[in-house]
């Protein structure tokens, strides 16, 4: 089948650029869809009263003279927590705050939950109906799930776009350019057309 007249020759090293760029972003996409979905499953979990057993907001930080030309120190926020609640006729403790959050908490949430949840008080807390050991203090997708998802799909998006333009021959890094051109009527001694 004859090419269309004036269509550009596809660039080979662009969309393979956009491949793997979309193979990279495939990888957080994956694994922050995974956890938002089951993040979400928890939204219809049974919920329980429990008593916020202890509370504590850690506030961690680190030396950032290497890191740009400013120094100081860099923080963030974990929230940690126990609770006990009571299914049936067992009690249980935990102290997971959100699913499937990957380590990673939202460090302005996490600095605001010592607020809501003091020691002493009580909260609605999810569990699994499948094991009731397993709970959170926040249903839904976890902030770090959804930074992922986002991540990826920009990521994968970005290699989709990059693939689609060098398939219409766009970006052609190896053709000839300005500078090649300049370059080559100097060693001539022609002028530029």
């Amino acid at each position: 089948m004859a090419r269309k007249a004036g269509k550009k020759t596809p660039n080979r090293g662009g969309m393979a650029f956009g491949r793997n760029l979309m193979v990279l972003g495939a990888l957080p996409l994956g694994l922050g869809a995974y956890c938002a979905i089951m993040g979400t499953l928890t939204l219809n979990w049974p919920r329980a009263t429990a008593a916020i057993a202890s509370a504590e907001t850690v506030r961690q930080t680190v030396n950032a003279e290497n890191r740009g030309a400013g120094g100081g120190q860099e923080g963030w926020n974990t929230f940690r927590v126990l609770y006990t609640y009571r299914v049936g006729e067992h009690d249980y403790v935990a102290g997971g705050v959100e699913p499937y959050d990957l380590g990673m908490q939202n460090s302005a949430s996490a600095g605001n939950m010592r607020v809501l949840h003091p020691p002493g008080s009580r909260a609605e807390i999810v569990y699994d109906p499948r094991n009731p050991e397993i709970a959170y203090l926040k249903p839904g997708p976890s902030s770090a799930a959804l930074a992922f998802t986002a991540i990826g799909l920009i990521i994968f998006l970005s290699g989709f776009w990059v693939r689609r333009k060098a398939a219409d021959g766009l970006g052609a890094m190896n053709a000839e350019g300005a500078t090649e051109r300049i370059e080559r009527a100097q060693k001539q001694g022609t002028r530029l057309p």
